[in-house]
């Protein structure tokens, strides 16, 4: 086991303790951005590495609002998404690493989103996810194309 890694910067002295559940992915770079679901405020932190995840970067606010991202994908064309839940279940898209995200698909009325993302062929995922109204599991097919996300029929 490594050492511990403070995920809000180096300072010895505790930081934000508004972090919870951290998720992150590698860019095209080699740098690592992590982003954390929030207790406290209505958006998402962000925290980036630059050496393979041994130090981080402080704590902003992150591109978009939600809570809870069990899951996040990184397609083979290089496509980042992150579904979350509040508002409902959302999934956020970035073209460029992470450096900005558009403004997120809503894909359904149901406040959980635990469940897996893969990617099936090159831009086509298959999200599985269990919904907040105790029913069965759901899953549905999304194309990531250049003006965003699109259900696949």
């Amino acid at each position: 086991w490594s050492a511990a890694a403070n995920l809000d910067g180096e300072d010895p002295v505790m930081g934000n303790l508004d972090l919870t559940e951290p998720i992150g992915f590698e860019t095209a770079d080699g740098r690592i951005m992590c982003l954390i679901r929030p207790i406290y405020s209505p958006w998402m932190w962000e925290t980036w590495s630059d050496d393979g995840g041994l130090t981080w970067g402080p704590c902003i606010r992150g591109a978009f609002p939600g809570y809870a991202t069990p899951n996040m994908l990184r397609t083979s064309s290089g496509a980042i998404l992150v579904a979350h839940r509040m508002p409902s279940l959302t999934i956020h898209c970035s073209l460029d690493d992470g450096m900005t995200f558009d403004q997120g698909t809503m894909i359904d009325s149901g406040l959980w989103c635990m469940g897996a993302m893969i990617e099936i062929e090159p831009d086509l995922v298959l999200y599985a996810y269990m919904d907040s109204f105790e029913s069965m599991m759901r899953a549905q097919f999304i194309r990531v194309t250049a003006m965003g996300l699109e259900p696949v029929d």
